[in-house]
């Protein structure tokens, strides 16, 4: 039980509060919600609320139950600092005294800032801003109401034309609306983007738990129905019941397959924004270097022509004293000096235009890392749920550390059920590159190998690389170009019986599986052929098999830990690692994820990551 409460204590009406693979509930007249669900789970770890124009402050667990606290959603304020006339403030740390809980905001580049304004407040000429520390009042800031925009200037009087109001050409005026209502658009465009990620996310959740039921049920039913007791009428009942839930579970899947079909067209948007990303930023880099290039030329251009007319107006002066003839030279001298100082003007006028493109790039530049800001959200929400793995092992721990916003290392695991029982296939992928074209890698290997094992429903590991090697070289044309991009991959298959032991299906792209058993930590080699790429020998991929007890454990990884370089540029190497890792294999896995962590960054400390890491540990 709790309530939802905006900042002064009010209570809100209508607000859904959500616990992520737990349950939701929505807040009555008085504020108060019941959510119920297994105690077992323990306190949810994330609280998400939805309620349009409001945003979710904190949320505490009291007596009471849970103490959710709001606040409502206001416009937002842009704004621009200014040093002094024409030089904009980079930068600059601004509060709005009094408002907006007086959070400081940080100006960009170009002076830039913007600031959400509560409901029910505005800028007036009595309203104070504090810039850097120091204290702005009305003589030093305009606002232009309409656009609902604020310049501020830190030195200077009245007179400065950056302190008063310009009216601006109707044409201007419209153009910069039409502006507004693009950049709203988008704002928008990205904000559902994201809302339809998480809903997608606790979809498919909701799907794998009750599928999970479904299945466990149809389990119980089939032991029963083996059983030498039971009637031929209890047998033709369990039999329809059985019917009947083997046809919801084959609805609970289709609707599976459709959210899996979701996000595909979400990764389809992802690739859009990178390509863009990528084509903009090589236009932007050459543009740049051809800009800088006339800058330069430019302010070469403009001393040469300051010392000829230095040197003319010398020779003006010496002419005064000399022949008619001279005097008629010296005139002609004046018309090329009038001619130089036009030249001189337009070279200033170029300067200006220069610095305009240099501010718009800036601007376009922030808008590309946005987009990739969002796709790293999305690439974090095909990766698999944390229940996932709480379903199939006793103890685990993921340890996934990307270079980049977006990665080409992902990890990939599923569980299935079968007759024979549950059946847990868990990879570790490394794809070629890093960032960008790594991430279009990883896209395309989640992608694969979701169609291959839950949907095609082949668990074994050397038909699943087979297949997947086969559908990369589909994906990038390999057959017709010259394209050799592809992955390694550490994949196993793991059947649990009923005794408390796993029998382990192995199979290794150019990657090893380690497993610790009898105190040992040992090594499963895998095939020296990696997933795509030119296939000149053609081997097949071959499985080797492993049976585990209770408490054993398998770490899967790539290889971007061992390569990580110290400041002597010296790798923590492959046989350091192994140690490690035996050392503390009897530790708790979450303390395990910590001492290597804690490790890495020891050895690594001052040094840039060289490559995306992935480390997983899982014990049976």
């Amino acid at each position: 039980m709790g309530t939802t409460n905006d900042t002064k204590g009010n209570p809100v009406e209508g607000v859904m509060v959500i616990m992520p693979n737990i349950g939701k509930g929505a807040s009555n007249s008085n504020g108060g919600f019941t959510i119920e669900y297994p105690a077992a789970k323990g306190f949810p770890k994330k609280v998400n609320v939805e309620k349009e124009g409001y945003s979710l402050v904190d949320y505490d667990m009291g007596k009471n139950g849970l103490s959710i606290t709001l606040r409502e959603l206001g416009k937002v304020l842009k704004g621009q600092v200014f040093a002094q006339k024409n030089t904009p403030l980079a930068g600059a740390e601004v509060t709005w005294k009094g408002v907006n809980y007086e959070k400081t905001k940080q100006a960009d580049a170009v002076g830039n800032f913007y600031m959400e304004i509560p409901n029910g407040k505005t800028v007036t000429s009595s309203s104070e801003f504090i810039v850097n520390g120091k204290k702005v009042d009305g003589k030093f800031f305009s606002y232009n109401k309409r656009l609902n925009e604020v310049k501020i200037v830190l030195s200077g009087d009245l007179s400065n034309p950056v302190l008063k109001q310009e009216k601006k050409p109707k044409k201007e005026e419209i153009e910069e609306s039409i502006k507004v209502e693009e950049d709203t658009a988008k704002i928008q465009e990205r904000i559902n983007l994201e809302k339809v990620v998480n809903d997608l996310e606790m979809q498919k959740s909701m799907l794998a738990e009750q599928g999970y039921k479904i299945r466990a049920e149809m389990e119980r039913i089939a032991e029963e129905l083996n059983g030498s007791s039971v009637t031929a009428a209890e047998k033709s009942r369990l039999r329809k019941e059985l019917e009947a839930l083997a046809n919801q579970l084959i609805k609970n899947e289709t609707a599976f397959e459709e959210a899996q079909v979701e996000t595909r067209k979400l990764m389809d948007k992802i690739r859009g924004l990178l390509y863009e990303k990528d084509s903009i930023t090589t236009a932007f880099t050459e543009k740049i270097e051809e800009v800088e290039a006339e800058k330069e030329l430019a302010r070469l251009q403009m001393i040469i022509a300051g010392i000829v007319a230095l040197l003319l107006l010398v020779v003006a002066g010496g002419a005064y004293f000399v022949s008619r003839k001279i005097n008629r030279q010296n005139e002609d001298l004046e018309k090329s000096n009038h001619d130089l100082n036009q030249t001189k003007g337009e070279l200033e006028t170029k300067i200006e235009q220069i610095e305009t493109l240099n501010k718009e790039v800036t601007t376009k530049n922030q808008k590309i890392t946005d987009s990739i800001r969002y796709a790293q959200t999305i690439q974090e929400a095909i990766l698999p749920a944390e229940i996932e793995f709480e379903k199939a092992f006793a103890d685990h721990f993921v340890l996934f550390s990307p270079k980049d916003m977006v990665s080409g290392d992902f990890y990939w695991m599923t569980n299935q059920y079968t007759l024979e029982g549950q059946v847990t296939v868990l990879a570790a992928v490394d794809c070629t590159g890093h960032g960008v074209p790594g991430a279009f890698m990883s896209m395309i290997g989640n992608t694969l190998l979701n169609e291959i094992v839950n949907q095609e429903k082949i668990f074994d590991t050397a038909q699943i690389l087979t297949r997947l090697h086969e559908g990369v070289k589909k994906s990038l044309q390999q057959n017709n170009m010259s394209n050799d991009d592809g992955m390694d991959v550490c994949i196993c298959t793991i059947r649990f019986n009923a005794d408390e032991t796993a029998h382990v299906q192995f199979t290794g792209a150019k990657r090893p599986l380690y497993y610790f058993q009898n105190s040992s930590l040992q090594t499963l080699k895998g095939d020296v052929k990696s997933i795509g790429g030119r296939d000149r020998k053609a081997k097949p991929f071959t499985t080797q098999d492993l049976y585990l007890m209770k408490g054993d454990c398998l770490y899967l990884m790539t290889d971007g830990f061992s390569d990580q370089q110290n400041s002597d540029n010296k790798k923590f190497g492959t046989t350091r690692l192994l140690k490690f890792l035996e050392k503390n294999a009897t530790l708790p896995l979450p303390v395990q994820k910590q001492d290597l962590n804690d490790e890495l960054q020891t050895h690594s400390w001052g040094v840039e990551q060289r490559d995306d890491i992935t480390v997983l540990g899982v014990k049976i």
